[in-house]
């Protein structure tokens, strides 16, 4: 008889706390092979042409503080695992629960963080994450399987924002007045995974980067959808005397105690794009794209 492991059986976890609100994941590798060819035979056999490397995403609804908003600095690698319930269809007619499966992966760096929001619905944040560690099953360590149903695994408490508790600040707009409809921001953070050669034929950790290093400078996107009421747009000639600039501030708090779930503040964030839209039965729309970038700290 044949079965299915259901949402509701799984769990994610990050350095073994479990997080609320995710609607998906998805996790992936793929080996890089070069074929040897030899004259008058052809292929004989392949070697490995790149470093192993995985990727995952996370797709959740923001409805308490973000764990991973912490990750996008210099932060030290993190593991993450799906773990779901899989069944025994051997000796019942009906599947009963058997073991945990799951999958995951270790020596994990964040690399895009996306938070969206729009009129009507929760923030939504999206997570993408470099493996440069294993990945696949049965990597749920056994300290994380013992503990993950204690309270220690447990995330923080739900406190789902409304729109009441999100704030956004710009200088150029008078928000009272042109009505900001939609929000999107990102961070990305580029690493750039540093690898030695073995120091013996037996070095089993020189498959694994010595150091992972954060790119800098850091790169901010926010784009704004407005509403226009008395907003005027800019010039795009006026950017050769001197680019837009001004300061865009995201405050995003719980609905029950004000508690910050995010926070972005750009001082100085550059105008880098305008676009303007209207049709019949609309209203006239202006959509913004500011920019930040953060050096490193010295």
């Amino acid at each position: 008889m044949k079965s299915a492991s259901l949402s509701y059986e799984q769990n994610f976890y990050v350095n073994g706390t479990g997080l609320s609100g995710v609607q998906s994941v998805n996790g992936s590798y793929g080996v890089s092979e070069r074929p040897i060819n030899i004259l008058g035979h052809g292929y004989v056999n392949h070697i490995l042409d790149g470093p192993l490397q995985g990727d995952f995403t996370v797709n959740r609804i923001l409805i308490n503080q973000d764990a991973m908003l912490n990750m996008t600095g210099e932060n030290a690698a993190f593991s993450g695992v799906v773990s779901y319930s899989t069944r025994d269809c051997a000796e019942f007619e009906i599947p009963q629960p058997s073991n945990t499966g799951s999958f995951g992966f270790h020596s994990g760096y964040l690399t895009s963080y996306k938070l969206s929001c729009d009129i009507g619905s929760l923030p939504e944040v999206s997570t993408d994450i470099s493996v440069y560690g294993d990945l696949g099953r049965g990597l749920l360590s056994a300290s994380e399987l013992a503990g993950k149903d204690s309270d220690s695994a447990v995330d923080h408490a739900i406190n789902p924002p409304n729109q009441g508790s999100m704030t956004i600040y710009c200088d150029e707009l008078n928000t009272a007045s042109n009505r900001i409809v939609s929000l999107n921001h990102e961070i990305a953070c580029q690493r750039e995974a540093v690898y030695a050669l073995p120091t013996s034929a037996s070095d089993a950790s020189a498959k694994y980067p010595v150091q992972v290093d954060l790119v800098y400078p850091l790169e901010q996107t926010t784009n704004l959808s407005l509403e226009i009421d008395d907003y005027q747009t800019k010039n795009l000639y006026d950017y050769l005397t001197g680019v837009y600039t001004g300061n865009v501030n995201i405050d995003i708090n719980g609905s029950s105690d004000d508690a910050t779930l995010a926070s972005f503040h750009l001082d100085n964030a550059r105008l880098v794009s305008e676009s303007f839209s209207s049709s019949i039965g609309g209203v006239a729309t202006v959509n913004m794209t500011f920019k930040k970038y953060i050096n490193k700290r010295r």
